[in-house]
């Protein structure tokens, strides 16, 4: 179930960040979102890194489905195991963050 939540939340910033009405955010104006909500500037930049590698994917998919798919399962694995080593501060701010951007 944790594995689900994981990708679920970085689909969903993927896609805000596809979608947002301004634009997608440059690097540092995520990283300031999530250090207002709570997470730790390292943990930010680590988040942001992996949000902007698995836009990889989606580029790829088009030309190469199958290893844009390889690629994504690959990344879904590391980021996962990226947000279960932040401290349970950071995953609590993250989570939160998270859910303020579907409300």
């Amino acid at each position: 179930m944790r594995i689900l939540w994981n990708f679920l939340v970085l689909l969903t910033i993927v896609v805000s960040l596809v979608t947002g009405q301004n634009g997608i955010p440059t690097s540092e104006e995520s990283i300031d979102d999530l250090v207002s909500a709570g997470v730790s500037e390292n943990a930010a930049t680590g988040i942001v890194k992996f949000d902007r590698k698995l836009q990889e994917p989606f580029e790829m998919e088009k030309e190469n489905p199958v290893e844009a798919k390889k690629l994504e399962q690959v990344l879904h694995k590391e980021f996962t195991e990226y947000i279960d080593s932040l401290s349970e501060d950071d995953q609590a701010a993250y989570q939160k963050y998270i859910k303020s951007q579907h409300v």
